[in-house]
């Protein structure tokens, strides 16, 4: 299938990406982690930069959450409004490109899309500024295994560009793969304390699943605090 910009792409596979997820093991492993670590949030400003079909909003506002979602993504914004059942704010934008006005928000959640960023630190300094002091931000990437088992000479040590197909859907997708260094630089500039650094599997409590997804993590999520 021919490569297609991240807007063009999502806005044509929205509705079966939102279909194929509910299947999906991040479901069971980072949508629950991310959701635990954003713990309290009745009532908070919260901004799911990225919210895609608006899974963890909706989880969110189920909490309590003041909700607002972006997405590059028209037809995913409009997946979230329906599946949010008209609660929270979503609307199109370009996380790189989006302006809140300073200290907007008590939390930011950004769930598999740091990884969109051919830089993550103005990225990240951009949501220092949004977030209040003391405020949090967690944010989930593609664990560096999964680049490993679909490219068998990888190189870590350096930011790339990388294609990836998406077998559930049927399209090709790229990331940017950055070091995990990069990340915690960025942090560090942007006047964060990592407070957590976790790389779920899957419970075995759920049964049926391949093998893999129960001892490899697909995901690693941090949570960080705005100094």
């Amino acid at each position: 299938m021919r490569r297609r910009s991240v807007r063009t792409l999502y806005d044509k596979i929205s509705d079966k990406y939102h279909t194929n997820k509910t299947k999906a093991v991040s479901d069971y492993t980072e949508l629950p982690t991310v959701i635990s670590l954003a713990g309290e949030v009745k009532g908070k400003r919260v901004l799911d930069v990225g919210c895609g079909p608006g899974r963890h909003s909706k989880r969110l506002l189920e909490k309590g959450a003041r909700v607002t979602g972006i997405d590059i993504s028209d037809e995913m914004v409009a997946i979230a409004k329906a599946h949010c059942e008209g609660r929270g704010q979503f609307f199109q934008a370009d996380f790189e490109r989006a302006e809140f006005e300073t200290s907007s928000f008590n939390l930011i959640i950004a769930s598999l899309t740091l990884m969109y960023a051919k830089d993550v630190h103005p990225v990240i300094k951009k949501f220092g500024q949004w977030l209040k002091k003391d405020g949090r931000l967690i944010f989930s990437l593609y664990h560096p295994v999964r680049f490993f088992h679909k490219i068998a000479d990888f190189d870590f040590s350096k930011t790339r560009k990388v294609w990836i197909h998406l077998e559930g859907c049927d399209v090709t997708v790229f990331n940017y793969y950055h070091p995990m260094e990069k990340y915690f630089d960025a942090l560090r500039e942007g006047g964060f304390e990592v407070l957590e650094f976790v790389e779920p599997v899957l419970s075995r409590r759920y049964k049926g699943w391949p093998e893999n997804n129960y001892r490899i993590p697909r995901s690693i999520i941090i949570e960080a605090r705005k100094r």
